[in-house]
């Protein structure tokens, strides 16, 4: 059951298109554009998969979670390697509270993006459908 309402591609794609966009934004230009770019890849997911909102918002925390350790983790190696080592502890608990924040973006995303895509299916007109 889980192999159907999960779909990897969709999710592998959202997680490249992350830290793609944090490489870009945050550690070249130091603008952060981190929570935009989970949400923006939770839509992309959300509206790939093609089902229902509760299947978005799962394949969104999923994005969410993996992609929030991967961004963490270079985060977490980034400030350690510019010295601030001493207050690993602190960045520990930011880490863990932005990854909590960045599976429910990502959800959110999700949800948006199939709500998306139904709405895209609904309106078309029956010509369309039908072919």
């Amino acid at each position: 059951m889980i192999k159907e309402i999960v779909k990897w591609r969709p999710i592998i794609i959202g997680i490249v298109l992350v830290v793609t966009l944090y490489v870009i934004s945050d550690l070249i230009s130091s603008v952060s554009i981190l929570l935009p770019s989970f949400l923006l890849a939770g839509l992309i997911v959300g509206f790939m998969i093609n089902e229902s909102e509760k299947n978005g918002a799962i394949n969104g925390a999923i994005l969410g979670l993996i992609g929030g350790l991967i961004v963490n983790v270079f985060l977490i190696i980034y400030y350690y390697s510019l010295g601030y080592g001493d207050y690993i502890s602190s960045i520990l608990l930011y880490s863990v509270m932005n990854l909590i924040l960045q599976i429910v973006v990502a959800a959110v995303g999700g949800v948006l993006g199939s709500l998306i895509k139904t709405e895209s299916v609904k309106n078309r007109p029956v010509e369309e459908i039908e072919e």
